[in-house]
């Protein structure tokens, strides 16, 4: 079989492309690159499609336009080294026999472990000390308290791979998890030992409430004033989701009265503009979108879609299959 490998981005590929992987795929595959620091477009994959049984992407890669599709007579398996795969393929690839997986089992336990660790930073507001410090003030035993996080009530919005990694990490804190999503049945709650209830109740009961839900039509906006002023005073409001799930003036204008605190990863225009308001408020913690950064699990990425191949060329089922269904509940990009 011969599979390509549609990553021109020369980080990337020395990110991804060490050399046990390479070897891997190679014991079972002819490989092929596109050109490295080149544009390389759908028309271009289009021209090549043809001649190749798997493809491997990642960020950055071609989209499989239904031109590209209608070339791939023997295309069998497309993996991408990425987490979700709406920017590389349309719905109709769907209507084909091309079994579509993606690496967001390994980047979703990436993102829950930085999404953990800001509800830490945030419940015990790290960045608020550091910045004191450093104006040379020191901590007054006192009177300074901490949110902290063992036995408080955190509620996680939207359920997925990374909601249930958080879950999984959070039990061992003695905390209240209540969980807002329509896809977690009442077994599978039982299991896991959270509680399912709506949004605003959520958001009302919570000590910490953090944003898990994927970017799409329907959850653009879902969180605005509403939401947010139910927060009790002294809440924390985490974001490793997408900004634009947050209308991102109505959060400005909670955190500007002083009474909650944020822990964000991303925003409504990435990168954030160095003058952004957020920047200036001294109890949000910013981060520029690092969710995925973890060394260890980013350089497996494309290591799991080369296991994903050999799975489906040994008849096996895939981990990471990309369904209909879970593909209309995407993020964009």
């Amino acid at each position: 079989m011969k599979t390509l490998i549609t990553i021109a981005n020369a980080e990337l590929r020395d990110l991804f492309w060490q050399e046990a992987t390479r070897n891997k795929l190679a014991s079972f595959s002819e490989i092929d690159f596109i050109p490295l620091n080149e544009a390389f477009t759908s028309d271009e994959l289009c021209e090549r499609i043809d001649a190749y049984d798997a493809c491997i992407t990642t960020w950055g890669s071609p989209k499989f336009t239904s031109e590209v599709l209608a070339r791939a007579e023997r295309l069998k398996f497309i993996g991408h080294g990425a987490g979700s795969v709406a920017s590389i393929v349309n719905e109709d690839v769907f209507d084909t026999s091309i079994t579509v997986t993606s690496a967001n089992k390994v980047l979703a336990l990436s993102t829950a472990e930085c999404a953990f660790s800001l509800i830490f930073a945030g419940a015990w507001d790290f960045a608020g000390y550091s910045s004191r410090i450093k104006q040379g003030q020191w901590s007054n035993n006192s009177r300074d308290t901490v949110l902290g996080v063992t036995r408080r009530v955190i509620g996680l919005v939207g359920f997925g791979e990374i909601s249930k990694h958080v879950i999984r990490m959070l039990q061992p804190f003695n905390v209240k998890i209540l969980l807002q999503s329509s896809y977690c049945s009442p077994e599978e709650a039982d299991t896991l030992g959270v509680e399912v209830c709506e949004l605003n109740e959520l958001f009302e009961r919570s000590d910490i409430v953090s944003l898990h839900n994927t970017w799409t039509p329907r959850t653009q906006g879902m969180i605005g004033a509403e939401q947010l002023r139910r927060l009790r005073d002294g809440a924390l409001f985490v974001n490793t989701a997408r900004g634009p799930i947050v209308k991102e003036q109505a959060l400005v204008n909670e955190l500007r009265k002083g009474r909650i605190f944020a822990a964000l990863d991303v925003y409504d225009q990435e990168p954030l503009p160095a003058d952004h308001k957020l920047l200036a408020m001294p109890n949000v913690l910013c981060l520029p979108h690092i969710g995925g950064f973890h060394g260890l699990l980013k350089r497996e990425l494309c290591d799991f879609i080369v296991d994903e191949l050999h799975r489906y060329v040994k008849g096996e089922d895939v981990l990471g299959r990309v369904t209909l269904d879970q593909y209309r509940r995407l993020t964009p990009w």
